[in-house]
């Protein structure tokens, strides 16, 4: 196959063959350029399109025409639109544009070269390495569409694409419903069979209308015994057939009862996770460290790929090199008004748990900090957005609290504002100083007290200021250290001022492990370093 057709091929189970009419081949939709139809659904047409600017191949969605006259249809299917637009995650598809056309609406998702899980069952026998690993691909999307009120209530092996690369992609949500939408029960739908009933739990058979986040968990767990198994279930569970350690997993996410059932996602990847530790202990062999480097990479997933390069400062980040890193968490948000957000954050538990949890905090704040990326005139609150964060955590009871630091950095005004959860103090050192000042504000760990009254602290910088952060439990480092560990980092910061802010940061962390080598090994910590430009 020549390389210019390789995105032409099928990705998708029963694509265009055996349709019994040919699929209508508008030459654009939209923006895009068509080039061949993909596949005939229920309410839809899906096409392959090529987006003008760069001839990325993409997926387009178009709407019946027979249903551009049903108001509910056309609400439905914007809802889709608006629910892919709000998720951002690597195990979930991605939205490329949406509107109106010649002949009725349009979404356009990214397109993935691969096939279905379905497919992959059918046709493939796995290990069980693999499936844990494609099993837990698909619940840190769940775990990312949870956290932002999505339920998916069709989860089923057609709508997991696996790529050829052996990741996940979550598609189709077209019955997707928001839980805190109080548009959901569309009139037409009331005492309607929304699902695909080997997939569907008795909730939703029973009221597809009235369902929770636990009925995405009864259906991945069908999915997770037909991986497990080799083979489609049509319905027929039968327990017995898995590992012991497995089965109740499994068995707890198909319970019946929603009393007994995994209420949230992030239980089941708890209880899978720590399954695949306890294998590894006991020597599963090379199967489980290639899930274990899964672990990392998905790790890696929830985080920005590279420092930003905002023009108003130079930026650097350090952390350990540790395999075992895997409840760590940051990120740098530029807000549409020009502000800059700041957040570092470590789960206190466990690494192996602290995944899930990290993704949970993810999708957090990307929920509460959504409004300021495209309106100019919402200012974000950092005492509002902590107070939000702290209820939320504290709402799900998990086993350990957060560790977080907030920057937010407001160019404009010329000022900056800090709130330190647990960890320690930020070192300020304005133009022309060697030593820093500890700004420290005495706030709990979030999730710890969810009716904490929050102090921060805000103050005046200039251009060629620079701003020390770092993770570093506040307790650990003082009862352990006491002033020591303040007059250590003086001198620390005063030996890496020539350095640009990258290699700053590298050496402030080196300094900080040379000294307390106990610190750094107490858990994964990151130390963060910021120049005001001149």
């Amino acid at each position: 196959m020549a390389a210019k057709d390789f995105h032409k091929q099928s990705t998708l189970p029963n694509l265009t063959g055996g349709e019994e009419k040919p699929l209508p081949h508008p030459p654009n939709i939209g923006p895009y350029k068509i080039e061949a139809p993909l596949s005939k659904g229920g309410m839809s047409y899906l096409y392959l399109g090529l987006d003008s600017k760069d001839h990325t191949p993409l997926v387009i969605k178009v709407l019946s025409p027979k249903y551009l006259t049903h108001p509910e249809m056309v609400q439905q299917f914007l809802k889709e639109a608006e629910i892919i637009a709000m998720t951002d995650h690597p195990n979930i598809i991605k939205l490329r544009g949406h509107g109106e056309w010649e002949s009725g609406l349009y979404i356009a998702m990214e397109f993935v070269q691969g096939i279905s899980l379905k497919q992959f069952i059918m046709q493939q026998n796995f290990s069980p390495r693999t499936c844990i690993e494609i099993v837990l691909q698909v619940a840190y999307a769940l775990l990312h569409l949870h956290t932002h009120g999505v339920i998916h209530r069709d989860l089923k092996p057609e709508n997991i694409l696996i790529t050829e690369g052996g990741s996940v992609k979550v598609i189709d949500f077209g019955i997707a419903q928001l839980i805190y939408d109080k548009e959901i029960s569309l009139p037409s739908q009331r005492g309607k069979f929304l699902g695909t009933p080997s997939y569907m739990s008795p909730e939703q058979k029973k009221d597809p209308l009235n369902v929770t986040f636990a009925t995405d968990i009864y259906s991945l767990g069908v999915i997770t015994f037909e991986l497990l198994v080799g083979k489609l279930s049509f319905g027929s569970i039968q327990l017995s057939l898995l590992p012991k350690d497995l089965k109740g997993i499994v068995e707890k996410a198909l319970a019946p009862s929603l009393n007994e059932r995994y209420q949230d996602i992030v239980d089941f990847i708890t209880d899978i996770t720590a399954y695949l530790k306890k294998e590894q202990q006991m020597g599963a062999g090379e199967g489980m460290k290639e899930v274990w480097e899964h672990l990392e990479e998905s790790h890696l997933k929830l985080l920005p790929t590279e420092v930003p390069k905002w023009p108003a400062f130079d930026i650097g980040l350090a952390k350990p090199d540790r395999e075992s890193d895997l409840g760590s968490y940051y990120d740098f948000i530029r807000f549409a008004d020009q502000t800059y957000f700041i957040a570092m954050g470590e789960y206190m538990e466990s690494s192996v748990e602290g995944l899930s949890y990290i993704g949970l905090l993810k999708g957090m704040i990307q929920s509460l900090t959504r409004e300021y990326l495209t309106t100019a005139d919402s200012h974000f609150e950092p005492i509002t957005f902590i107070t939000a964060l702290n209820e939320m955590i504290a709402s799900h009871n998990l086993k350990s609290n957060f560790l977080f630091q907030l920057l937010y950095l407001s160019p404009t005004t010329n000022q900056f504002s800090f709130i330190s959860c647990g960890c320690g103090a930020l070192m300020h050192l304005p133009l022309g100083t060697k030593t820093p000042r500890f700004l420290g504000n005495q706030n709990p760990s979030l999730g710890e007290d969810p009716n904490h009254g929050f102090y921060e602290t805000t103050e005046n910088w200039t251009e060629g200021d620079l701003l020390i952060a770092h993770s570093f439990d506040t307790e650990l480092s003082t009862e352990k250290h006491g002033q020591d560990f303040e007059d250590a980092l003086k001198g620390i910061v005063s030996d890496n001022l020539q350095l640009s802010a990258q290699s700053q940061a590298e050496g402030i962390l080196n300094g900080i492990a040379k000294n307390f080598p106990s610190l750094v090994e107490a858990s994964p910590k990151t130390v963060l370093t910021i120049h005001r430009i001149v």
